[in-house]
């Protein structure tokens, strides 16, 4: 009796070993829908399209966040949201209008891109209602070594080869990210190394970027993109590249300053 009493003691404690176990494989949630996101709103009935850029930070089921608006107001709007695995609710918060977006299924955020819909009522950033639908893809980090090349086609080319390395700054749910690195030239003219040993600080929000280089002396020698452009340095969707305008100034009386339009800069990673 007490080896039955023993055997039956064992298999409840087996059972209830093997229940818990089974309760540990549930996959929370978690921060699946963290990152760099670029996200399209495209209205109805019109081609019209508006693009947010920022970070999203999930913790557990809620998402906060930041996003730089091109949708008539130009700033930075709140962002905050539910996401419970298959279904995503966000809400953009800026100048006295909220922008909601929704998306049923997300593929519980394993995905790098996402669709729904979204609308608006008439508010601080637009002055009528709005509805359509929206698309967004999650820009991973650009941190690591690249390679790449600065070129100046007229008054005359120059092609300047360069190395070096960049770090995406951690994802603290702002507007954008910060860069920091190093580079240098590999190929520059004899004379004119504009990027001899040069450190990189910079931003990036969605699939926009901006660079600035200093030489070992502190100074500021060059940016990407150049002084006065429209277009921001764009960054691959899957984060291999970045490209745009440049500006380097006078270094010398022989060197009076190095640039070159969209894209004259490419920084292939890795």
């Amino acid at each position: 009796m007490k080896n039955c009493a023993a055997s039956l003691l064992i298999v409840v404690l087996l059972l209830a070993i093997l229940s818990c176990g089974a309760g540990s494989h549930n996959t929370p949630v978690g921060g699946a829908l963290s990152g760099n996101w670029q996200i399209t709103l495209i209205r109805h009935n019109t081609t019209d399209q508006w693009t947010l850029s920022g970070f999203l930070v999930q913790s557990g089921n809620n998402i906060t966040g930041s996003f730089i608006l091109n949708i008539g107001c130009q700033g930075v709007g709140s962002v905050t949201g539910t996401f419970d695995g298959q279904n995503l609710q966000l809400t953009v918060s800026s100048s006295g209008q909220d922008f909601n977006l929704s998306a049923a299924a997300a593929q519980g955020g394993s995905s790098n891109s996402l669709s729904g819909q979204f609308s608006t009522l008439q508010g601080g950033c637009i002055s009528f209602s709005s509805s359509g639908t929206w698309t967004a893809i999650r820009i991973p980090a650009i941190s690591g070594l690249f390679h790449g090349t600065f070129v100046e086609n007229s008054p005359q080319s120059i092609t300047i080869d360069v190395t070096g390395a960049l770090t995406q700054g951690p994802n603290v749910g702002a507007s954008n990210a910060t860069l920091t690195g190093t580079i240098n030239a590999t190929g520059a003219t004899a004379f004119c190394s504009y990027l001899n040993n040069a450190t990189v600080t910079g931003l990036i929000s969605g699939t926009s970027a901006s660079l600035n280089f200093y030489g070992p002396d502190g100074t500021q020698i060059g940016q990407i993109p150049s002084p006065g452009s429209t277009a921001p340095a764009l960054v691959a969707p899957d984060g291999s590249s970045v490209t745009g305008s440049f500006a380097f100034g006078a270094i010398s009386n022989t060197c009076s300053g190095f640039s070159g339009g969209q894209p004259g800069a490419t920084l292939t990673f890795p």
